[in-house]
């Protein structure tokens, strides 16, 4: 082991010990989830590990200790974290390994603008900014790209990615949001000020996931916000939503386009979805890549620097 990769995974655990003292500090309480779950994550862009235990169950490795955390906060287990490992399929990368650590907190009743500054502090603990910069998702295409993203077609779209030769694929199964989110991710990669941290609000209904919705200007919109930093996505936040049957229309939306993938029976965790509607109507949640937090404070742009081992060292 060289030197300098002595150095940084020294510095992993002195920064773990640090996210934890931080935390601790404002009285938020660390939990250790199960990583082992009955249920996969209901998730478009995610795909959860199958595993075998025995031969008679199958199981998945958390994607995030969400549903857990959520189940003891509807038993009035308040403002709690959790930091350690997660698990996605297929995401291997320069940004991405299929085990990751992941910070998951939530602190229930609360304000977005006191949970976004707990978070900035947080963040400073690893890097240093010239500033903060709030924006909502409907600014940042209008300003940045001249689209108005409640009015705009497919084919707008299609042509703005063209005119900044974003390389598509699979055009004809890409949806509207697919798109959107091939042009927020050339705008991190290529048109952002350098050292600002950047907070995205506010988005589409259709991005909302776990989010709270509300109507803002006539349309309706997700209470979900991320943050940005010299191009990484560090972390996807919401005010939660706290309603089952909303919760779970979404869920089934999400397991008929993904029907292949999550093709079981009774794939649903009913036990989770009882409790959404006891975790309180005020409760905001945040998951951080603490990785990314790593690289950035490393100043690398290969996740596996910043790693005692890789996957693909395994």
């Amino acid at each position: 082991m060289s030197p300098e990769s002595l150095k940084i995974l020294k510095d992993r655990s002195l920064m773990l010990k640090k996210v934890r003292s931080f935390l601790d500090a404002k009285k938020i309480i660390e939990v250790d989830t199960p990583i082992l779950v009955k249920y996969p994550s209901i998730d478009e862009n995610i795909e959860s590990v199958k595993t075998h235990p025995n031969k008679k169950d199958i199981r998945y490795l958390h994607t995030s200790p969400e549903y857990l955390m959520k189940r003891l906060i509807a038993k009035n287990y308040k403002n709690i974290y959790f930091l350690g490992h997660v698990f996605r399929k297929n995401e291997i990368g320069d940004f991405h390994n299929i085990e990751f650590t992941m910070l998951e907190w939530y602190r229930s009743n609360t304000t977005f603008k006191r949970f976004i500054k707990e978070n900035i502090d947080l963040i400073k603990l690893f890097v240093k900014f010239k500033k903060v910069e709030k924006i909502s998702y409907f600014d940042l295409f209008y300003k940045n790209f001249k689209i108005d993203i409640f009015k705009c077609s497919k084919k707008d779209l299609i042509e703005k990615c063209k005119k900044y030769k974003i390389i598509i694929s699979n055009i004809k199964s890409l949806k509207k949001s697919d798109f959107l989110n091939l042009l927020i991710d050339y705008f991190f990669n290529h048109l952002l000020k350098k050292n600002i941290l950047y907070f995205v609000y506010d988005y589409p209904k259709e991005e909302a996931m776990l989010a709270k919705t509300y109507i803002k200007d006539g349309n309706e919109v997700a209470f979900r916000f991320e943050i940005f930093f010299n191009g990484f996505e560090l972390a996807n936040g919401y005010l939660e939503l706290n309603d089952e049957k909303i919760l779970r229309e979404r869920f089934e939306r999400i397991i008929k386009i993904k029907k292949k993938h999550l093709s079981k029976k009774n794939i649903l965790d009913e036990n989770f979805l009882k409790s959404i509607n006891h975790i309180g109507d005020n409760l905001f949640g945040i998951a951080i890549g603490f990785d990314r937090l790593m690289m950035l404070r490393h100043k690398t742009h290969d996740i596996k620097d910043v790693l005692y081992f890789s996957y693909l060292e395994l």
